[in-house]
């Protein structure tokens, strides 16, 4: 009696490639937050939780709001996994940042600006930190403030 090798060989090939099919991993994938899609920073006027979306941002260098939004933020969130990023205020002397951590929603009236006021309405510049960033504000995972000495914008 002969045996047909053709359905052995193709019954092995369909069996390696189920046993391999669980080793291959799925990419990352990080949900929104307050209606911001991963990988954004985005602004709202009012509070995040209930504010309205005004802006977005994704790119990983100094960028300025766009006029009609420049100064209106209230709040931020920030969705990026290992990115922190800057909200800068142009207008203080030095420049003033403040720094969101990796995924974290921050209400910008909670905070005091080195102005005497709040940060809400106040930012007008972004920069997202991109590789290699940790995520966090000078080493911490918590919403650090300071000073950006004159001549640095590029």
């Amino acid at each position: 009696m002969k045996l047909n090798r053709k359905p052995a060989t193709t019954l092995l090939a369909v069996g390696l490639a189920a046993s391999l099919t669980p080793l291959t991993a799925s990419p990352a994938s990080a949900a929104s937050m307050h209606g911001c899609s991963y990988p954004r920073v985005c602004l709202y006027a009012g509070t995040y939780s209930g504010g309205s979306l005004i802006g977005w941002f994704r790119d990983t260098y100094y960028q300025n709001l766009p006029t009609a939004i420049r100064n209106e933020p209230d709040s931020v969130v920030n969705t990026r996994n290992d990115d922190s990023v800057w909200l800068i205020d142009t207008g203080a002397s030095p420049d003033a940042y403040i720094c969101i951590p990796k995924n974290r929603a921050v209400n910008l009236g909670n905070y005091n600006h080195p102005n005497g006021t709040t940060w809400a309405n106040d930012v007008d510049t972004i920069k997202i930190w991109g590789d290699p960033d940790n995520g966090l504000c000078s080493g911490a995972n918590a919403v650090r403030q300071g000073r950006i000495p004159d001549g640095w914008r590029p």
